[in-house]
């Protein structure tokens, strides 16, 4: 599946998450889902600034990047592997602002508290690393 209309970059869309988990099990890694919505300028630039370059570079081998579409029914699997589709997990995750990050654990538990928007952009960097560490020091101590 190619990226939305007029995304210049892009993160893989959840298909599986099941699968995700086994691999957040295996390698106890955290997995970050990102909440997007077609005609949103702040998540192609939360994209293009941050998170794309973060999923290739810096958490690259510490962290999963999903993609969720809240506003299209595209099919995925949920954390149980039961057939869903992105705009259920947005739903079930209470997200309806874009863009959303929200880090979980393999069984889909939130880890740390969710970024809603694009917030201070001199910032937002920072605000993910946070997020994204948080969710690594859970997963740690969970497994201690």
């Amino acid at each position: 599946m190619g990226p939305p209309i007029g995304r210049s970059v892009e993160l893989d869309a959840a298909v599986d998450l099941r699968a995700d988990a086994a691999t957040s099990v295996r390698e106890r890694i955290p997995i970050l889902l990102f909440f997007d919505r077609l005609e949103c300028p702040y998540c192609e630039r939360a994209l293009r600034e941050y998170l794309v370059p973060m999923s290739r570079e810096s958490w690259r081998d510490r962290a999963l990047f999903r993609r969720i579409d809240i506003d299209r029914p595209l099919p995925a699997v949920d954390f149980d592997g039961t057939p869903t589709t992105h705009a259920r997990i947005a739903t079930r995750y209470g997200v309806r602002f874009s863009p959303t990050v929200v880090v979980v654990g393999n069984e889909g538990k939130v880890l740390s508290p969710p970024i809603v928007g694009l917030l201070t952009v001199d910032f937002y960097g920072a605000y993910v690393e946070r997020a994204l560490e948080e969710g690594a020091r859970s997963l740690a101590a969970r497994r201690l």
